[in-house]
This record gives structure tokens, sequence and C-alpha cells, in this order.
């Protein structure tokens, strides 16, 4: 076996392995690269609505595909595996929205409309589901996507005996065949294919007919087949026959702070940052590949060993090539990225940055009354309009059983309510019989 004496230096093994002596390339022309095509800003945050020609289902696409009818899918994505600062809003707002008691009736407890009407708010479905149940989700689907479906059921004398909940994205309208270019809604479809994820992340050919319901109209219940779907969704100008919600100029941002932890955790798991690319000729198999790289580990051993990048080209009359890779501190980049989309997301929401839960953030004891008045402000500015909203549609359903409306008691903070708890004091052991007590 031919020994070489290990001068820790790249171009020395790289030649005395492959026996030609490479070419240092000029860092400064190293690398040719090609910036991204300008995209105008509709296309990149406005989601996309279409009809199907042959039976008029409006597709409600993400805002990363024109055809992929998923954007309640890419919503519930980015709550639930993306942006922490986008999900404690969102979190924020249902917790809100729910009240200290949930749905109660307008009426005091003397009027003769009071039971009725609690009895109707427990009185659980056939999934075993009290509206009272049901209404703790659609004050997430109203936080998350500022729309809620119920499925309403009728009774023989016409007034809604069950109510059931059905989430947005199962959901798809049917626009008027008469005029498919006016929001008017003809039914409803429902289906669990309209926009799925695979394994890999993405979406599937979605489905373009489901299960027909009819729109919410207690005047046509007996020809609707005594079944019809309640859609509360806020206006947003531009909407169409579904809500964009108001903070869906804010998604990049959640993105953002996804590709962010995804870049930080790879930099830590995987601890693999190039400093230089080595081009070699040939096509050699895997396993000769493998044995190479060995051996080069044994000649060129430590950490500068770990961090060549290799690669094979099929021009045999090429010298081995050497390219820089420079890299840099990207610890103030992520920083500046990350705070950045936190202050974006806070007021996309309209939420004051106390209430974000990000670093550098309030203190309970020193600045208690700065998240009181952050969070009375959220409440008065946000979630009540939102909270009549929700109920002004909820309440169809009482009026048609002729019942009481029902409200939503949403208390105000104070100070007393955050102060921290004084811990207990543990109190010293004498004895065994100290012990049992």
């Amino acid at each position: 076996m031919t020994k070489f004496k290990d001068k820790g230096n790249i171009s020395q093994v790289i030649g005395d392995l492959t026996g030609k002596k490479p070419e240092i390339i000029d860092e400064k022309q190293a690398f040719n690269y090609l910036m991204p095509t300008v995209q105008k800003l509709y296309n990149l945050i406005q989601p996309y609505q279409s009809t199907v020609q042959s039976n008029n289902v409006v597709f409600f696409s993400s805002n990363e595909e024109n055809d992929d009818n998923a954007y309640w899918i890419q919503i519930s994505d980015l709550y639930s595996n993306a942006s922490s600062t986008f999900a404690n809003l969102i979190d924020l707002r249902r917790n809100m929205l729910q009240g200290a008691g949930g749905l109660i009736p307008v009426v005091p407890e003397t009027d003769a409309l009071y039971q009725p009407t609690i009895d109707f708010i427990n009185q659980e479905n056939e999934m075993g589901e009290s509206l009272q149940d049901i209404w703790l989700k659609l004050c997430l689907d109203y936080s998350l996507m500022e729309t809620y479906f119920l499925e309403c059921l009728y009774s023989q004398e016409g007034k809604v005996a069950s109510v059931v909940h059905i989430q947005p994205n199962k959901v798809r309208a049917v626009a008027n065949p008469e005029n498919p270019n006016i929001d008017l809604i003809a039914r409803w479809e429902l289906s669990n294919s309209w926009g799925l994820t695979n394994k890999a992340g993405k979406y599937r050919k979605p489905a373009t007919s489901g299960i027909p319901v009819a729109n919410w109209n207690p005047s046509t219940w007996a020809t609707d087949g005594a079944r019809q779907i309640l859609n509360c969704k806020r206006y947003t100008a531009g909407g169409g026959f579904y809500t964009i919600p108001s903070f869906n100029a804010i998604l990049p941002y959640a993105e953002l702070q996804a590709q962010l932890a995804t870049f930080s955790l790879n930099t830590v798991a995987k601890g693999f940052v190039p400093s230089s690319i080595v081009v070699l000729n040939g096509n050699p198999s895997k396993k000769e590949k493998d044995e190479f790289i060995s051996r080069f580990k044994t000649r060129y051993t430590g950490a500068n060993g770990e961090r060549i990048l290799f690669i094979w080209t099929t021009n045999e009359g090429e010298k081995p090539e050497i390219m820089p890779f420079n890299t840099v501190d990207q610890t103030p980049l992520i920083e500046a990225l990350n705070k950045l989309s936190v202050e974006a997301i806070a007021s996309g929401m309209g939420a004051p940055f106390e209430l974000v839960g990000a670093g550098g953030g309030v203190s309970l004891q020193t600045d208690a009354n700065r998240l009181v008045a952050s969070y009375n402000y959220y409440l008065q500015s946000r979630i009540k309009p939102m909270l009549g909203e929700m109920l002004k549609t909820l309440n169809k359903i009482f009026l048609v059983n002729q019942l009481s409306q029902v409200k939503v008691d949403v208390e105000k903070l104070t100070s007393e309510a955050i102060s921290p708890i004084t811990p207990v004091q543990n109190q010293p052991v004498n004895n065994v019989k100290d012990l049992m007590k």
C-alpha cells in the first residue's frame, strides 16, 4: 500500500488520490446564479376561485397552486405545523370567542323560553355532540378560517331537530347555473377529497363532485329533503363564494417561520455546511464512490474532512476542480427574519405585540397593566365584532325553532386575574409523624 504524508491540504490530497493535479477555481468566478422571476403581489397572496365547467362546483385553491382546491387545508397546515406565532394568536382568538360559559339564552331564567332554549343547546345529535360542544368547534373554525358550516336536519314540523358540525375543507359551493358569475349559491356539495395532501406534502388531484345538500332556506326545507347547510362567513372584498380571511396577507410570514425552523433544525441535526465542492471526472459506481470518500476521510481527517461535497462528471479529460463554498454566520439573518415574521403576523391579525408571547415580551409582575390593556383592546376591536357575526348566523336556527336567541359573555381581563400566584413554602419535615399528616 502506498503511503502519503498528510499535509492537511485538499488540493494535495485530491492530487495524491486521483493522480492529477486539481484546478483551483477563483472563488470570484466559482458560481453563476439566476435571480428568481418577480411575481405580482396579487399572484402571491390571493387564493384562486374557479368554477368546474361540468357541474359548476367552485374550487377554492391555495396560494401555491391554481387548481389544488386546498386553501383551507393550507391554512390548517400553517396552524398545525408551521408558525408558533400564528398558532398562538389563533388559539387566543378561539379561547376568547368561546366565552366564560359558552352559549346562553338572551332572556332571563324566569322567561318561558329560557328552559326550552337550554334544552335545545344541550340536546345531543346522532354523533353525541350538543350545540354547546359544537360551539367550541365553530370558534376554532372562525378563528382560523373566518367561516363555519352547520348541517341542519328538520323535523316534520319544519323546525331544526338536529345540528351537525361540518369542517370547512369538506364543503364546496355550487354556483347558480343561470349566472355562475354572480355569487349566488345553488347548493353545497360535501366530500372528503376536495383537496388532500399526501405524505410528500404535495396536493393530490382533487375531487370534482360530492354529495349535494341544499343551501339554508327555511321556507324550502320540505322540498330540500329536510336537510340544509347553514354557512357563516365574513364579507371580504373579492371573497366571492368563500371567505378570504382578513389575515391572508401574512400567510407567507407564517410559512417563513416554518422554513426558518426547518433550516435551524437541519443545521443542528446534520451539521453539514460544505466549505468546498470537488468536481471529479468519470462516472464510478456507488461502491467506488463510497470507497473514494472513505479514503479521502482517512487522508483528510477532522472537521474539514466532513465538509467537502463531491460531484462526478463524465468528462474524462478534465482535471479535478475544487470550488470554494464560503459560508457566513447566518444567526443575525435568522434572528432578523424571525423578528420580522412575528411582527408581521401580529400586525396582520390586529394583535398588540404584548399578546404574541414572543421573546422579550411582557412580565406578569411589572407589565401586567400593558397586557391587560392589550387584551381588552383586542377584545373590543376584533373579538366582539367576530362574535357578533358568528351569533347572528347561529341565531337563525333559534328563530326558526321559536326559541330565545343566544349570546356569549366574554369577560374583560383585569390585573388581579393575571397576578402571579405566591408559591407555597415547603415546611421542613421534623419527624415521621409529619410525613403521615
